[in-house]
């Protein structure tokens, strides 16, 4: 068995190690146009923030040369596929022929940059799989001290923090409509704004920017009204998924711009797989389909294609129901599943938000905000939002698990929670009950 991977992020990692535990004997090559192996952008901000002070300090397990050399993976660094040549079963990568019996295309995804006049590429940044972007960004913040951080998703916020960590004298964030729009709802995210400005960062909001000027080494971002003038920029406005050499063999590529698989993530070619940020993925709660781009979505996609690659489909990917949490100047954010503004015109939803008092009261705990969503017709759960200091993850998880299953909320309700005054209690009970009444209104 030959397999023939191309990109070597999470999803392609994953899929070589499960081709390799099913097949000792299989030929596996791995393809990157990528000097060297790196990190998803998500780690990234915790070099750019001092927290982990060397790069190699994130290349662990997968994101190493020797997770390759010790399974018999031939890894092709730096060098770039430029053809799928379907009818011969063959790639072309630094212009020499590679048979596959199975081709899985890890392909990832690329940074928006928005079309603004008067760009210039100098002093210009953002992130993506490829080190070299987080090594030349790391270079600007040790050299300057203002900055302009263009768009409000999750990655432009762990930015401004990881910059405004470096004691800068000004950072600026521009956001065209709000805050974190894919995973809060405009009322969850007043929590953040706050948080951002208690802490330094100059939050500009709507921000309409006309152009963009270069004035002795300064950038000059002209708003419809004002300007902010930085050092630099750094764009954070989402990626969009590589679809170029699927599209130019052929391979159908599907509504939302990514590539079209099925459950077993087959493409239209029986014989190529596709995982990760250039998949096409779907969610579990209506089915729509949708972009995915996070590591964790990577990895369980890997892992899936790899194995199906070699055991003829044997396993059927579900969906997902969105989970994501970050951390944003020591406040965590977790969602899963829709906000209140993705259902409309979509089902019918009761909402509520309540936010609870300190959390472990007796040992100093903290509080959080809770927003949930459920649909009236089926009454089951169909969107969270969580903010604190405290951890959130464990109470995304769990929520994430009852969409997944389709719990109706008044049996979510009745789920055993366990307890300690010494560690973080959950409240979620509050606000479930809250929605349990909501839903009869």
């Amino acid at each position: 068995m030959k397999v023939c991977i191309i990109g070597a992020g999470d999803a392609g990692a994953i899929s070589a190690l499960q081709v390799r535990r099913l097949d000792a004997n299989a030929q596996i090559d791995v393809f990157s146009r990528n000097e060297e192996l790196g990190c998803p952008p998500c780690e990234m901000p915790l070099v750019l923030n001092g927290t982990i002070e060397r790069w190699e300090d994130l290349y662990r397990g997968i994101r190493t040369k020797s997770f390759y050399e010790k399974r018999g993976i031939n890894l092709h660094l730096n060098t770039e596929v430029t053809d799928i040549i379907r009818e011969e079963k063959c790639i072309v990568a630094g212009g020499k022929k590679h048979d596959y019996d199975k081709l899985i295309l890890a392909l990832g995804g690329a940074p928006i940059i928005p079309p603004i006049s008067g760009l210039n590429g100098k002093n210009e940044f953002v992130l993506s799989t490829d080190i070299k972007d987080a090594k030349a960004l790391e270079d600007a913040i040790s050299k300057y001290n203002s900055a302009a951080i263009i768009g409000g998703g999750f990655l432009a916020l762990e930015v401004a923090a990881a910059v405004r960590a470096r004691r800068y004298a000004r950072v600026y964030m521009l956001v065209r409509r709000d805050i974190m729009r894919t995973y809060l709802d405009e009322d969850m995210a007043e929590t953040i704004k706050r948080v951002l400005v208690e802490n330094g960062i100059e939050l500009i909001l709507p921000a309409n920017i006309v152009k963009v000027e270069t004035v002795n080494g300064k950038k000059h971002i002209i708003l419809s009204e004002g300007k902010v003038e930085a050092d630099f920029i750094f764009f954070g406005t989402g990626s969009k998924p590589n679809v170029e050499l699927a599209r130019k063999a052929g391979l159908k590529i599907g509504e939302t711009g990514a590539i079209a698989v099925d459950p077993y993530l087959q493409t239209s070619d029986p014989d190529i797989y596709a995982a990760g940020d250039c998949m096409e993925n779907w969610d579990i709660i209506s089915r729509s389909r949708r972009r995915i781009q996070l590591a964790t979505n990577a990895i369980r996609t890997g892992y899936i294609s790899g194995r199906n690659a070699i055991l003829d489909n044997e396993i059927t990917y579900e969906g997902t129901v969105m989970p994501f949490v970050t951390e944003i100047f020591s406040y965590q954010v977790g969602s899963v599943g829709y906000t209140e503004r993705a259902t409309h015109g979509k089902m019918d939803i009761a909402s509520v938000s309540v936010s609870t008092p300190k959390l472990r009261q007796v040992s100093d705990g903290q509080p959080a905000w809770y927003k949930l969503i459920a649909e009236r017709k089926t009454k089951r759960l169909v969107g969270a939002q969580v903010i604190s200091q405290e951890m959130v993850s464990g109470t995304i998880d769990k929520l994430a698990v009852a969409i997944a299953n389709k719990m109706e909320v008044i049996k979510l309700v009745q789920i055993d929670s366990c307890y300690s005054p010494h560690v973080q209690e959950d409240q979620i009970a509050v606000p479930l009950q809250k929605l349990v009444n909501a839903l009869r209104g």
